[in-house]
């Protein structure tokens, strides 16, 4: 059994503005990186042998200090990059209703299919984060380790665990969800969304 623990980085302005971020490379806050520092205590008893990145800087800035922490080097993999929203990037809610309605329009009617902003479709993000996932287990059989990763990615891939097309699951800034399982088969949800350690 891989056990893996997944972490969604920590908070940028651009959350706090409610702003889809997608894969522009927006930094940490001050409170997104005292968020790092809470979770790299949380996981300091874990028993990681690795520890592993988007290579989109608030990933790898909220792996650093679990790095340090844990005594690990941070693996940086694209393929846990977060979901590319083309155009949307940037952008609030209300602002892209107002600018593309049709393509919201859209984005709410075929949500696995469309691609917001002539970006990344939900099924194709859902694709690249089973084969990362696929791809930890392979290359890390048997072990625990940390993915550092974001909120679109992993609420695509949780769902998809969970036998569910859409996404479902909330998840904050430095929150932690467990998986474990041999292989693509037997992978299971085991917890969503802890915060214990950031209260």
């Amino acid at each position: 059994m891989t056990k893996i623990y997944l972490v969604r980085h920590g908070e940028t302005a651009w959350n706090q503005a409610k702003r889809y971020q997608g894969q522009t490379d927006i930094p940490l806050t001050d409170r997104g990186r005292q968020q790092a520092k809470r979770v790299a205590e949380r996981l300091a008893g874990a028993g990681a042998s690795f520890l592993i990145s988007s290579d989109l800087v608030r990933a790898l800035d909220t792996a650093a200090p679990i790095g340090q922490k844990l005594q690990l080097p941070v693996v940086s993999c694209p393929l846990w990059r977060e979901r590319y929203y083309g155009r949307w990037e940037g952008l609030t809610r209300a602002e892209i209703q107002k600018l593309y309605p049709e393509e919201w329009q859209q984005h709410q009617e075929e949500p696995l299919l469309a691609a917001p902003g002539g970006g990344e479709a939900l099924a194709e993000l859902r694709e690249r984060s089973i084969k990362a996932l696929d791809w930890v287990i392979t290359e890390y059989r048997g072990q625990i380790g940390i993915v550092v990763s974001h909120g679109g990615l992993l609420r695509a891939l949780l769902a998809w665990i969970a036998g569910r097309v859409q996404p479902l699951y909330t998840l904050d800034n430095g929150g932690i969800s467990i998986v474990q399982g041999s292989s693509l088969n037997d992978i299971a949800l085991i917890s969503v969304n802890d915060v214990s350690h950031l209260a």
